[in-house]
């Protein structure tokens, strides 16, 4: 049987405190670790929290590399426990702009294996992110993982991808907000359903005077059930154990992958148009 037991983070963070985020972020991936999970998943910009409207350009000093401190000190933490751990903060690629917004990926033995960097930038993001256009799946030692970020859950085609290319693991961090709180669990538990893959999906819960992160974090199964949601308003941890068995199974009933007819999707590779 393939197991794996995985960690998701739903961290309360402070908004631009990156000391306090770092600190409270590494006694949250102890406590996980401590309790079985071998790849652990943080939200959404962990580090600095999320606010673009209050952040401004002061995003690009908040920013790092993958040299700056908060890798270097997940590095630490990842080799010295023996697990994966998916980082995602504001990423200095280039000089100093544009940035990614991005997810690191370091493995167990503290060396960064890869970085995603989302694709789908929402409202404002665009004015600090810019987009790879690359979807890349890693191989663990507990199977293969991709990664999506936020609003990449909007879009069906991030999990698609993934899935073709071989992911049975799909990480999401998020800084998903309360007013799209109704769409959440639907669009999850349709991109899990449709690929017969997990989504675990490790969501941001703070509350500002402008914007309401609402926690939420979830895994959903192959099938599209919920296996575990964190409800508490407040941060909070999620310890699951998944069976990659369970796919194969899915997969043999429903066969929705092997049942597509790619030669009819051209339209899917039409330019946008403005009327969207």
């Amino acid at each position: 049987m393939r197991q794996v037991t995985i960690g998701l983070i739903q961290l309360e963070n402070r908004l631009g405190d990156k000391e306090y985020n770092l600190a409270l972020a590494q006694r949250k991936v102890r406590e996980v670790a401590a309790k079985g999970a071998k790849i652990v998943c943080l939200p959404e910009l962990f580090v600095t929290g999320y606010n673009l409207n209050v952040f401004g350009d002061g995003l690009y000093d908040l920013a790092e590399g993958l040299s700056g401190p908060t890798i270097l000190a997940m590095r630490s933490l990842a080799k010295e426990l023996g697990i994966y751990i998916i980082a995602p903060l504001a990423l200095q690629v280039y000089t100093t702009r544009p940035l990614n917004n991005a997810a690191v990926l370091i493995d167990d033995r503290g060396e960064v294996q890869g970085v995603y960097s989302k694709n789908h930038l929402f409202g404002d993001e665009c004015n600090y992110f810019t987009r790879t256009g690359e979807y890349p799946v890693f191989e663990t030692k507990y199977g293969r993982i991709g990664m999506m970020i936020c609003a990449d859950n909007n879009h069906p085609e991030p999990a698609r991808i993934l899935a073709l290319k071989g992911a049975e693991i799909i990480f999401m961090p998020a800084a998903w907000r309360v007013q799209e709180a109704d769409i959440w669990p639907l669009l999850i538990r349709t991109h899990a359903l449709e690929n017969n893959v997990f989504l675990a999906v490790s969501n941001t819960y703070c509350r500002m005077d402008d914007l309401f992160l609402f926690g939420h974090s979830m895994v959903a199964g192959p099938r599209g059930q919920i296996l575990e949601e964190l409800t508490q308003e407040a941060g909070g941890e999620i310890v699951q154990t998944l069976d990659l068995e369970e796919i194969a199974r899915c997969r043999a009933t429903m066969p929705s992958l092997k049942d597509r007819h790619p030669e009819d999707y051209g339209v899917f590779c039409a330019p946008r148009k403005d009327q969207y």
